[in-house]
């Protein structure tokens, strides 16, 4: 207690030097806990953006033919087709947590007006909506009605714009055929279950009818259980989207030669790289403040106990130990390190809003909190090394005898 007592004495008594002391500490706490605050925010941004942010390969055949229309206002390429099994093989890996089948064909309609002013439209036929690139991107967003999952037979979505020029909304039908000349041939009716609207950013053929593949076969004939145009298979970890890929191109049993496997991470990587430079900079800004910050100290508390070798031999010619003189000292810095703490907790609060707020405008969704294990893991760790900084700085003086410190001192 005396000790105690006599460290808050000295304090108050050196207020130039105790302030100095104090306000290094605070800076010390205040730029270590918001550094380590942005370090832990990123690695745990980085470790949800695997999760949610969505990385994926295609598989596509190659051309293998072109279809001209009879009236010779379109053309298509024909590639080799995917099947089922093809994809079963592939999406058996667990890594792969889903996919999406893509095929698309221009129709006609009786009862459409296209936006474009053109006399057909396209289809696109999906395993599920949702998974489609236009609408992962951000491109397409549901404005009304419910995405499709399955093979979506009988239903679509449509844009805003087709529905508005034809007077449409969810729950009406439209018919849609191969045939310029022949609506009824080969013609389907689908209901549309939801609208879709573009951003207005974007490129994107307003014309596109959405439906599920079961229609599609319906409409072109082709064989169900395959696909004539791409597979987006989406990987449960982007981080490993190349090994996958790589295991897969071995694995499974697919003739290569006539496929083609591409790699889209884009997204994940664009935000990935942000992350790890965030991660990269702080951590270089955490041990550079940290190490420029302990010698700093060090140079001070050395200055500080040099100052008081008068006061020191007097302790020590009038009895008292060297353990005491140092076990002061740790005190009066401890003093200050605690009212440097409770400074310096509001302030990094707000700082930590204030960088929150900045990085979610620059990346995104991305939260900075302040775990209380690992303030006190940093408080520990900030009491320990001024403790061994006090001890350092004390004993080229505390190892003299008192005559000794005494007569430098005359």
């Amino acid at each position: 207690m005396d000790i105690l007592k006599r460290a808050i004495l000295f304090s108050i008594r050196k207020r130039d030097k105790s302030l100095t002391l104090f306000l290094l500490l605070a800076l010390i706490t205040l730029f270590t806990t918001v550094g380590f605050s942005v370090l832990t925010a990123a690695q745990t941004a980085a470790a949800r953006l695997r999760e949610t942010v969505g990385a994926s390969f295609t598989l596509q055949g190659k051309p293998v033919d072109f279809d001209f229309s009879r009236d010779g206002d379109h053309y298509s390429t024909q590639l080799a087709p995917v099947s089922q099994q093809m994809i079963d093989a592939i999406t058996n890996k667990k890594e792969i947590k889903g996919y999406n089948a893509c095929q698309t064909a221009p129709v006609y309609s009786s009862d459409l007006y296209f936006t474009s002013g053109a006399s057909y439209g396209t289809i696109a036929a999906n395993t599920a909506t949702e998974w489609n690139r236009t609408f992962n991107n951000g491109t397409l967003t549901l404005d009304r009605g419910k995405h499709l999952a399955g093979e979506g037979h009988g239903m679509a979505l449509i844009s805003r714009e087709l529905a508005k020029e034809n007077d449409l909304d969810v729950g009406d039908s439209i018919s849609l055929s191969l045939s310029k000349d022949d609506f009824v041939a080969n013609a389907v009716t689908l209901q549309i279950a939801g609208i879709y609207v573009s951003d207005p950013d974007m490129e994107f053929d307003l014309d596109t009818i959405f439906t599920g593949h079961d229609s599609y076969w319906e409409l072109t004939g082709d064989t169900p259980g395959t696909y004539s145009g791409s597979v987006d298979f989406f990987v449960t970890d982007p981080a490993r989207l190349e090994l996958v890929i790589e295991q897969i191109r071995k694995e499974a049993s697919v003739r290569w030669d006539d496929y083609i496997l591409q790699a889209d991470d884009t997204e994940y990587k664009g935000i990935a790289s942000q992350l790890t430079s965030m991660k990269r900079l702080t951590t270089l800004l955490i041990v550079s403040s940290v190490v420029v910050s302990a010698v700093i100290l060090f140079l001070i508390l050395s200055m500080r106990i040099k100052s008081r070798i008068h006061e020191i031999g007097i302790l020590l010619a009038v009895g008292g130990s060297k353990g005491a003189v140092i076990m002061q000292f740790m005190t009066e810095a401890i003093v200050l390190l605690f009212l440097a703490i409770l400074v310096s907790c509001p302030i990094s609060y707000g700082a930590a809003v204030q960088i929150e707020t900045f990085l979610q405008n620059r990346i995104g969704v991305i939260s900075i909190a302040v775990p209380v294990h690992r303030l006190l893991l940093q408080y520990a760790a900030e009491t320990a090394i001024i403790l061994f900084g006090v001890a350092a700085a004390s004993y080229p003086i505390i190892k003299r005898k008192p005559k000794e410190i005494l007569s430098q001192m005359s």
